[in-house]
């Protein structure tokens, strides 16, 4: 299975109308596009942790990339995991999952990034430079 495939089921949480499915929404949409940045860094040459470090290692990856896409992919990854975050841990507060306009936002701005990362593997010379970027800012 790959990441991508939490997209389907982010949408059928979407389509829902409780609170909790848009909560969990929320979190398949982060993890939609942290596990594809993850393959793709491996793919591209990178040691990936087994820990819970593996959250920080793609977005920090992503965000020296040296590419503003990158950057703009890991900016999205960072707000998801906010987004993540508050669905999961501050089930008190009804907030940002009133309805799911947020956590539709969100989904949008996964999809988005991904194909910024479908951009960059597609493209070895634009690739091989923010690999490049990369091990220059994580030797």
């Amino acid at each position: 299975m790959d990441g991508r495939a939490f997209l389907d089921v982010a949408q059928r949480l979407l389509q829902a109308s409780t609170e909790a499915d848009w909560r969990s929404a929320a979190g398949r949409a982060y993890y939609a596009l942290m596990l594809e940045g993850r393959a793709a860094l491996q793919r591209w040459g990178f040691t990936i942790p087994r820990t819970e470090q593996i959250h920080r290692f793609v977005r920090l990856h992503l965000l020296y990339a040296g590419d503003t896409d990158m950057g703009r992919v890991s900016q999205v990854l960072e707000e998801l995991s906010k987004l993540r975050n508050q669905a999961d841990y501050q089930i008190e507060l009804l907030g940002r999952f009133a309805s799911n306009q947020d956590t539709k936002q969100g989904l949008a701005d996964a999809r988005a990034a991904l194909l910024l990362l479908d951009a960059v593997s597609s493209d070895a010379a634009r690739r091989n430079a923010i690999i490049t970027a990369m091990r220059k800012a994580f030797p």
